[in-house]
C-alpha cells in the first residue's frame, strides 16, 4: 500500500471516492476477495487516525472486526413511558461498539501488505464520466480514471424533495472520566427517554467503558438542528440529574448529523458510477442505525463483483434496479416510510411508540425486526404491539403517497 507522498498513476481498476465507514470497509472486502489483485485508489480529504465517532450495534454472529470491538453487552437498559424502566437480556444476540480510530487502524493495517491498493489524501471535487464514458475522480491534485468502476461515498443528497418525509437523526457526545466509579460496565442504556421531548424523540444513550468511563451521547430525531450549546446543556443536565455525576472530566466530544429518508436513492447514477454508504441509501430509513446494514450490503456487493470478475458491464445487469432507485418500495422499506411520518407528523409519542415495542415484545424480536431478519408474520405481530389508529393514518397517506410519486 502507499500513501500521499508516493506517486499515482491515473488509470485504477477501482477508484474508491472517500474513506470512512463504507470506503474503508468495501477496500478490506475487495483484499480478501477473488478481486484482491484489482489496482485500487482510495482517496480522502485527511488521514484516518482520530476517534472521530462510535458505532455501535447488535449481532448474534462473529464479524470481520470482532477483534477491534472495545465493548460487548449482553442485555441493555431500556428506560421509556409508562413507568417502565428495565434490564432488558438480548439472549443469542451482543451489543457491541467499535470506536472509529481502531477501525481505520484495523483496515489500514490489513491493506499495508497491499501494493496494488493506493491511498490518497486530497479532496474529491466532483465524481464522473469523461469523454470516453469512463468514470473518473477530479480531486484538487489532478484527474484519476477507473477502467471499471468508481465507488462513490462522497455524494450528499440535499433530501429536500417534500414528497417524502425527511427527518434528521442529530447528536452529540462526551466520552466522561470520573475519579470515582460511577458507572456499572456490564449493563449499557441503549435508550433513556426520560428527558423532555418536545413533540419530537430524544433519547440519551450511556455505554460504560470501565467503572469511571463512559460514552453519553444525547441524541434526536426531528426535522432540524439545534444550536451546539443546546447539546451541551442536555448533556450537562442529563449527567448531573439522572446519572448524579458532578465531578467528571470531558475527554472526547463527538457529533453528527444522519439522513432518515424514504427518498428513492439512485446508487448507479451513471455508468460505471456506483455509491456507497450514505450516499447509496445504506443508513436504515426510520433509525438511523447504518454499521450492520453497510456491512451486509458491501459483503453482498463485493460477491456480485466476483461472480462478473470487476467487470462493471456485467455488475450492472445485476443490479438495473439501482439506477432507477426504489420508486416501489419493498415491504421493509413501507413500514420504514410509515414509521417516518408517524414521528414526523407527531400523530403519536416517540417515546411511547419505542416503549410499546420493547415492552410487549421479546427484546431480541425487537433487534431482529430493526435488523430486518423478521418474516412477514413476524412483522405484523410487532406492528399489532404499537398504537393502530396513528399507524393506519400514516399507512393511509403513504401508500398513496408512494402510488402519486410513481405515477408522476
Amino acid at each position: 500500500m502507499s500513501t500521499a507522498s508516493e506517486s499515482y498513476s491515473s488509470t485504477y481498476d477501482f477508484i474508491i471516492a472517500g474513506g470512512g465507514l463504507a470506503g474503508l470497509s468495501l477496500a478490506y472486502y475487495l483484499s480478501q476477495s477473488s478481486l484482491e489483485n484489482a489496482k485500487i485508489l482510495i482517496i480522502d480529504q485527511s488521514e484516518k487516525k482520530e476517534n472521530d465517532k462510535t458505532w455501535c450495534f447488535w449481532e448474534a454472529q462473529p464479524n470481520a472486526f470482532d477483534e477491534i470491538v472495545r465493548q460487548k453487552w449482553n442485555g441493555v437498559w431500556f428506560h421509556g413511558s409508562r413507568n417502565f424502566s428495565q434490564f432488558l437480556p438480548i439472549d443469542e444476540y451482543q451489543y457491541k461498539l467499535i470506536r472509529s480510530a481502531d477501525f481505520y487502524q484495523f483496515i489500514y493495517k490489513a491493506i499495508s501488505r497491499k501494493n496494488n491498493i493506493n491511498i490518497l489524501i486530497d479532496k474529491v471535487l466532483s465524481v464522473e464520466k469523461d469523454i470516453d464514458n469512463k468514470p473518473q475522480v477530479k480531486t484538487v491534485k489532478g484527474i484519476y480514471k477507473a477502467s471499471q468502476i468508481v465507488f462513490d461515498s462522497t455524494f450528499r443528497s440535499p433530501y429536500t424533495d417534500t414528497q417524502y418525509s425527511q427527518m434528521l437523526q442529530h447528536f452529540k457526545g462526551w466520552v466522561i472520566e470520573t475519579d470515582e466509579p460511577s458507572f456499572d460496565e456490564t449493563k449499557p442504556t441503549m435508550f433513556d427517554f426520560n428527558v423532555e421531548q418536545n413533540d419530537e424523540c430524544r433519547f440519551v444513550y450511556v455505554l460504560p467503558y470501565s467503572k469511571t468511563k463512559a460514552l453519553v451521547e444525547y441524541t434526536i430525531f426531528s426535522d432540524n438542528l439545534l444550536e451546539d450549546s443546546v447539546y451541551d446543556n442536555e448533556l450537562k443536565d442529563y449527567i448531573t440529574h439522572q446519572l448524579k455525576i458532578t465531578h467528571y472530566r470531558i475527554e472526547e466530544v463527538e457529533k453528527g448529523v444522519i439522513p432518515m429518508s424514504d427518498e428513492p436513492c439512485i446508487q448507479i447514477p451513471d455508468h460505471g458510477i456506483v455509491r456507497i454508504g450514505t450516499s447509496g441509501g445504506y443508513v436504515k430509513a426510520s433509525t438511523g442505525y447504518s454499521f450492520t446494514r453497510t456491512q451486509r450490503i458491501l459483503k453482498n456487493l463485493v460477491r456480485d463483483l466476483e461472480r462478473a470478475k470487476g467487470n462493471f458491464d456485467s455488475f450492472e445487469k445485476e443490479k438495473k434496479a439501482w439506477r432507477k432507485g426504489t420508486y416501489i418500495p419493498n415491504w421493509k422499506a413501507l413500514l420504514d416510510s410509515i414509521l417516518l411520518d408517524v414521528m414526523l407528523k407527531n400523530r403519536h409519542s416517540s417515546k411511547d411508540i419505542f416503549t410499546c415495542l420493547f415492552s410487549k415484545n421479546r427484546p431480541v424480536q425487537i433487534l431482529k425486526f430493526l435488523d430486518e431478519d423478521t418474516s412477514l408474520l413476524e412483522d405484523l405481530a410487532i406492528m399489532h404491539t404499537v398504537p393502530i389508529i396513528p399507524f393506519l393514518k400514516s399507512a393511509f397517506v403513504v401508500i398513496f403517497r408512494k402510488i402519486g410519486n410513481f405515477l408522476r
